[in-house]
């Protein structure tokens, strides 16, 4: 008998939909992989999900090389925050006010 996945909901920021859309078709292919497996909780190779520092409010998917998917986890449903370069990531280490 084949598993069942059980899936978490998904919501997307405004921040992170107009983020999406500027990324080149490589990028978003990388971007879709990763956001499909916080979806489904089956984390892909390499994708190294980890809380930002120092708050942990947000945690950190590596999608490509350089770029990282912001996102939450709460009441199950996944909400995607933003993609950012590697090194601004820290604009997400602090919890929002």
């Amino acid at each position: 008998m084949a598993r069942k996945h059980k899936f978490l909901a998904a919501n997307f920021s405004v921040q992170w939909q107009e983020t999406y859309v500027a990324l080149q078709a490589q990028q978003r292919n990388g971007t879709d992989k990763v956001v499909m497996a916080l979806i489904k909780g089956e984390p892909t190779p390499g994708m190294r999900v980890k809380p930002i520092v120092p708050d942990k409010y947000y945690n950190e998917a590596r999608c490509t090389d350089g770029d990282r998917v912001i996102h939450r986890i709460e009441a199950g449903a996944v909400l995607f925050v933003d993609i950012v370069p590697h090194d601004r990531i820290d604009k997400y280490g602090r919890r929002p006010r």
